[in-house]
């Protein structure tokens, strides 16, 4: 082998030896959470009954699980709310024991660094 082959291989191992220690790291913490995976807070009343109004909203940027925990996490830390993230269209329900402005959900997570906008 001549030196410039001998230079690729080894430029291409070190970037395959990259990509690898960083998928493994995303496998492991979630793309969004740094190196500690979100905590999930379970909602206190599990009983969908007890929550008559219910608002969609379309969340951008939902990345990894840590990303679901975090907005869950937003409203379910909160009584009289129960929230559940669907990943596949990446939206968010919110039921609420009492009825609230969309904007105030919006701002919700907002303040969790997502944007939304009610469907």
């Amino acid at each position: 082998m001549n030196l410039p082959t001998i230079l690729i291989c080894i430029i291409l191992v070190i970037i395959i030896c990259i990509g690898i220690r960083s998928t493994k790291k995303r496998a492991t913490s979630g793309c969004c959470g740094g190196s500690e995976t979100v905590k999930k807070i379970k909602v206190k009343d599990k009983n969908k009954d007890h929550y008559p109004y219910k608002t969609v909203l379309k969340v951008y940027d939902i990345h990894c699980q840590n990303c679901v925990r975090t907005i869950e996490n937003a409203f379910n830390s909160q009584d009289g709310f129960y929230a559940k993230v669907n990943t596949e269209d990446n939206t968010v329900i919110i039921l609420s024991k009492e009825q609230h402005p969309t904007d105030e959900f919006i701002n919700t997570l907002s303040n969790v660094g997502y944007t939304s906008k009610e469907l």
